[in-house]
Formats: structure tokens, C-alpha cells, sequence
């Protein structure tokens, strides 16, 4: 790990991330000039839809590994207070493992969906976009997360029941 920032390995996490931001961008640059066409010149833009749906997906799943990366997910702290510093590390711990589970789970079974969309040459009926591109999109996102979970895991259990933060696979802190 380098003192001032991400190591090599998690480095594709922050790709990832920037080309969430891209499709984020694209969403909300499409979804402005359709309603502005839409309103100024009654012509809407074809494939509006279909290219927010695609864009929304990828801005979700390629940006779930930093975020987990990160701890930055969305938390509810009713317990925090009431478990003490055991409690809390465990309930983390536990947090972390179920979410590596329900992510490897998830990555499993869209090996045949990818498999059916690159045998059978399936697109987007509105936009030219190739469905295996665009699962193979989260499928990366989703072994990424994967491997991102396992090194905060690992990370957890060295640093023992006496840290009161977990570490991230990032260094910095939640």
C-alpha cells in the first residue's frame, strides 16, 4: 500500500468510479437536451429511455466498488450506541460478509444471462448497445466490489476487536 493513496490492485476501483461519473454526465446531458428539443421544438430524442436505463445501471454498479472501498455506503447507526466497541466491530464484520455474499451470489448467477446475450447477439431495442457490454459492465463492477470486500475483511480482522474504525482497503478512514 502507498503512504498517499490507493494501491496498484484497487486501482481499477477509481476507473471504475470515473467511468460512472462519465455515464453520469451522459445521462444528465441526454435527459437535458430531450427536454429542451422536447419543449422548444416539440422533437423529442429517440432512445431517451433505453439510454437513461443503461446509464442509471452503470452509474450504480460501477461505482459500488469504491463506494464499498470507501465505507461509504448508506448505514443506519440505531445500534451503534447500545453494542459498545465488540459489538459494533462484530456487527460490521458481519455486515462486510454478508455483502461479499449477496455480491459473489449476484456475480454467479449472471454468467448465463452473459452467456445468452454474447450467444445470441442481443441490443438494446432503442440504441445500438450490445446487452453482453453492457453486463459485462456489472459483472466487472461486481468482481471488483468482490475483491474490494475480501481485502477490507482481511483488513478488519488483522486490525482485531480493539479498533473502534475498521480499516479500508484504501487506508483512510470511513
Amino acid at each position: 500500500m502507498t503512504p498517499g493513496g490507493p494501491d496498484r490492485g484497487l486501482l481499477i476501483a477509481r476507473v471504475l468510479t470515473w467511468l460512472a461519473a462519465a455515464a453520469l454526465a451522459v445521462m444528465m446531458l441526454w435527459t437535458i437536451a430531450d427536454i429542451v428539443l422536447r419543449a422548444a421544438f416539440r422533437l423529442p430524442l429517440p432512445g431517451s429511455v433505453a439510454l437513461i436505463e443503461t446509464t442509471l445501471v452503470l452509474v450504480a454498479m460501477l461505482a459500488l466498488a469504491d463506494c464499498l472501498g470507501r465505507d461509504e455506503q448508506i448505514k443506519v447507526d440505531v445500534f451503534d450506541g447500545m453494542l459498545g466497541d465488540r459489538g459494533l466491530f462484530a456487527l460490521k464484520l458481519l455486515g462486510d460478509i454478508a455483502m461479499l455474499v449477496f455480491i459473489l451470489l449476484l456475480a454467479y448467477t449472471m454468467i448465463n444471462p452473459i452467456a445468452d446475450a454474447w450467444r445470441f447477439g442481443d441490443v438494446k431495442p432503442d440504441i445500438p448497445v450490445p446487452i453482453v457490454a453492457l453486463l459485462g459492465a456489472i459483472e466487472i463492477a461486481l468482481v471488483v466490489s468482490a475483491i474490494v470486500l475480501m481485502r477490507k475483511i482481511a483488513r478488519t480482522l488483522r486490525a482485531g476487536a480493539q479498533a473502534s474504525e475498521p480499516a479500508t482497503p484504501w487506508g483512510d478512514k470511513p
